[in-house]
């Protein structure tokens, strides 16, 4: 090679930007700022942003910033009424609650 053409490469390398790295998950959701600008950038992509892989990295950071990283559900369901079964299985034959013994009749 000579010199003008290391000169030329030198100078499309330094003229080029460099692609700043997508941010993660973890960065998004410690700032706000940067995550409504991401928010923000997929917003006026329109439908294209289904596809846009820093779109969903961002509405998964916005799921995690909303939700956290606790159970989202109970995992042992409470039951309220005495009389309604536990579970539903129809094979299942479920025996009947006896009524609670009366106290004294009130007069």
């Amino acid at each position: 090679m000579n010199a003008k053409a290391l000169v030329i490469i030198g100078i499309f390398s330094i003229a080029t930007p460099a692609w700043a790295a997508a941010p993660t998950i973890d960065q998004l959701v410690a700032n706000p700022t940067l995550l409504n600008a991401e928010m923000d950038r997929c917003k006026h992509l329109g439908m294209a942003a289904n596809d846009d892989a820093r779109c969903q990295t961002a509405w998964r950071a916005e799921d995690k910033r909303f939700f956290g990283n606790g159970v989202t559900y109970t995992p042992e369901p409470v039951n309220i009424f005495r009389n309604t079964p536990n579970k539903l299985v129809p094979a299942e034959k479920q025996r009947p609650i006896p009524p609670a013994p009366a106290g004294a009749p009130h007069g």
